[in-house]
């Protein structure tokens, strides 16, 4: 009974401090994580969306289906709509196995293809480890159970799952996730709600975000574990009960056990994790002041309890241990199991020479590529890559009379990169002047996600500025925001005191960002333009940079 009734107290209590909570999501919120989640699975899973009457037709007014486009490896033409497109034209000589074997875009032709073959049993190499492969494995699987239980197909469930839209839907579904959970990360890092939906409109509006959402690659699933475990950790810090501070160290540390399985750059999260359980006792208990006199600058001990809602030591450390070490080993461990299923691991000794290997591949490899790029030059978006291009057969552009061509290259938005990087170098004013927290969670999640590729020495591209982006977007969402809370700006003109008001800022930027958005869209998605329209550079085409093409 007194058990029961401390329950019950400890429950009205929560719900007491969630009411006075600023980070308590409110209808607003949800109403807002629901809208970006629609838009993100609309414009992931059915463009390239086009109105009509630009191809002279009237009715249905929108279409996401492309026509006369090759829809088999005979470069036979059809129709392809939504996820499904596009279908890479092969370019095998005749009497050659076709290339790419199914259509694969880009670097589809690897990680599709050993997604089916972890479904079919089949051994191969791959210098990352498995876990994404293998979410994208249940989705051929899905997609071919779809296909035997709802449209009559039969065969094996993995080789009916195995085409464009197969391996493209878990992609596309932890990409269309990324966009709400941006909003969520943004407001429970600070409650700020222009913070929040600039943050996620703008990822929703980002090119690289979409373009990694929609073809069959690896590179947005961990993004989406790096963005869900720094979202626990801000929860961990907010916990209310020590029970709760327990239980989300926890969930944290399986969360990036699973990144950590998808791809190496989530380790990066999770020495950023580590850092910041070590530094907040450490910010509790001392004191820093350089300095003497009217010039001292003071970091005081911050307020609060030393563990998260004053868990005790001995089960936080136990707790800790358990969530960022043997956690982290078996869930790495358990994600070979397929390895082992088919035979080609037999004990433990193989997983750690598998890994040895993709070490020494990532280490040495020093092949060239055109669209390869410098580390230092991903903020400036100066090379992006290349993924498909389609220049035949797609008819011709009724208002200039020019072919149709159609291309995805993985180009960001322009003003969200460019503008991100002044608020970048801002971040340590806020961190050391305001001692902004939030500030010093983007600061430490950008630099531990993007410096490490400083010491790359494999060739690189852009797409490695996926993780760095993240905390990109959150920057220049956290600026604005702080820049528009700050009030109106006063100008004094010939003697004239005027306030300029700045309650605009945000969603005058935002317009912005969504008309880039709707011009760069048919370069992110593969919808046919003139070749002029596409190849031009600025102001009237999309190459803006000769660097571009």
């Amino acid at each position: 009974m007194a058990v029961a009734e401390g329950a019950m107290a400890e429950r009205g209590l929560d719900r007491a401090l969630r009411s006075e909570d600023p980070h308590h999501l409110r209808r607003f919120d949800w109403w807002a994580m629901g809208l970006l989640l629609a838009v993100a699975f609309v414009l992931r899973f059915f463009s390239p969306i086009m109105p009509n009457f630009l191809s002279g037709q009237l009715w249905p007014p929108v279409t996401d289906c492309v026509h006369n486009t090759p829809v088999n490896t005979r470069n036979q033409l059809g129709t392809l709509c939504g996820l499904a497109y596009p279908f890479q034209r092969n370019e095998a000589p005749q009497g050659q196995p076709p290339n790419p074997p199914n259509g694969q875009v880009f670097d589809e032709i690897y990680f599709a293809t050993f997604a089916h073959d972890d479904l079919k049993g089949i051994s191969y190499f791959d210098p990352e480890p498995p876990v994404a492969k293998e979410f994208i494995a249940a989705g051929e699987w899905l997609d071919g159970w779809f296909r035997a239980t709802f449209q009559g197909a039969q065969g094996d469930y993995a080789d009916l799952g195995y085409n464009t839209f197969g391996w493209r839907l878990a992609v596309a579904v932890f990409g269309t996730l990324c966009i709400p959970l941006m909003y969520l990360l943004a407001f429970k890092l600070w409650p700020n709600r222009w913070f929040a939906t600039a943050a996620a409109a703008m990822a929703c509006c980002d090119g690289m975000f979409l373009v990694e959402s929609r073809i069959g690659v690896i590179d947005v699933i961990p993004i989406f574990w790096i963005m869900l475990t720094y979202l626990l950790l801000i929860l961990h810090f907010q916990s209310r009960t020590p029970r709760r501070a327990l239980v989300t160290l926890l969930l944290m540390g399986l969360a990036v056990s699973i990144g950590i399985a998808a791809k190496w750059i989530v380790l990066a999260a999770w020495a950023s994790v580590i850092f910041f359980l070590v530094a907040r006792p450490i910010a509790r208990r001392v004191a820093i002041r350089v300095g003497h006199g009217n010039t001292t600058w003071s970091w005081l001990p911050a307020k609060g309890p030393a563990l998260p809602a004053g868990t005790r030591l001995l089960p936080y450390l136990g707790t800790a241990a358990v969530a960022l070490v043997l956690v982290p080993l078996a869930v790495y461990g358990a994600s070979w199991f397929p390895f082992f299923l088919r035979g080609q691991f037999h004990s433990l000794g193989d997983i750690i020479v598998y890994n040895e290997q993709i070490w020494h591949y990532q280490s040495t490899l020093k092949a060239t590529h055109p669209y390869a790029s410098a580390w230092w030059s991903w903020p400036f978006l100066i090379r992006p890559v290349a993924y498909y291009y389609e220049y035949q057969s797609l008819g011709v552009d009724p208002h200039t009379g020019q072919a149709l061509v159609a291309g995805i290259v993985n180009l960001g938005n322009p003003i969200v990169w460019w503008a991100s990087i002044p608020c970048l170098l801002s971040l340590p004013y806020f961190v050391f002047r305001h001692r902004s927290f939030p500030a010093a969670v983007i600061a430490v999640g950008y630099v531990t996600q993007y410096f490490p590729f400083a010491k790359v020495t494999r060739i690189l591209f852009l797409y490695h500025y996926f993780g760095p982006l993240v905390f990109a977007i959150l920057a220049l969402a956290f600026v604005l925001a702080r820049m528009q809370r700050a009030g109106p700006v006063r100008l004094q003109l010939g003697g004239e005191s005027y306030a300029l008001s700045t309650g605009w800022l945000v969603p005058a930027f935002l317009v912005l960002v969504v008309a880039f958005f709707v011009w760069f869209y048919p370069v992110w998605t593969a919808l046919p333009i003139s070749g002029q329209a596409y190849l031009s550079g600025f102001p009237l085409g999309k190459m803006w940079l000769r660097s571009w093409i």
